[in-house]
């Protein structure tokens, strides 16, 4: 180290300063988790459908996006035709099985915590749920920007 003009103190013997250049670099992230476990379906009131809930995180230090894959239900052999959904809310959802969907971009930092829903329900003329075992299935998928 070297004494720079001007620092020392005629009462004061062996000060010194010198500059200490800090730097960090905090890399770009995005995490989406289910943070209530497995959601488990129940049938409505009505009879016509199944709807569950659960809860998700949202954590972002930049500009991201979240998308849901295309849902794989399953339904009990010769059930009647039936539509299902997902839903993040505040962030996406999806009702086809053929195609992923994006939430719109979710700018800046998020810390977001908020509900999962989903659904699947019976289109016939009975307005009646089918008997049997059904599931649904999709991945949720965060990207940084």
């Amino acid at each position: 180290f070297q004494a720079e003009d001007g620092i020392r103190d005629h009462c004061v013997t062996g000060v010194q300063t010198c500059a200490l250049p800090i730097s960090g670099t905090s890399p770009a992230f995005c995490d989406i988790s289910n943070t209530g476990g497995a959601i488990s379906m129940t049938i409505s009131a009505e009879k016509d459908k199944l709807s569950g809930s659960g809860s998700y995180q949202f954590l972002a230090n930049g500009d991201a996006k979240v998308t849901l894959s295309a849902l794989t239900p399953t339904a009990p052999q010769g059930a009647a035709t039936y539509t299902s959904s997902v839903s993040l809310a505040n962030l996406v959802t999806n009702t086809s099985t053929t195609s992923s969907v994006d939430s719109p971009t979710q700018a800046g930092t998020n810390k977001t915590t908020g509900a999962i829903t989903t659904e699947i329900s019976q289109n016939n003329a009975q307005g009646l749920l089918s008997a049997g075992s059904y599931s649904l299935a999709t991945t949720a998928t965060c990207t940084a920007l």
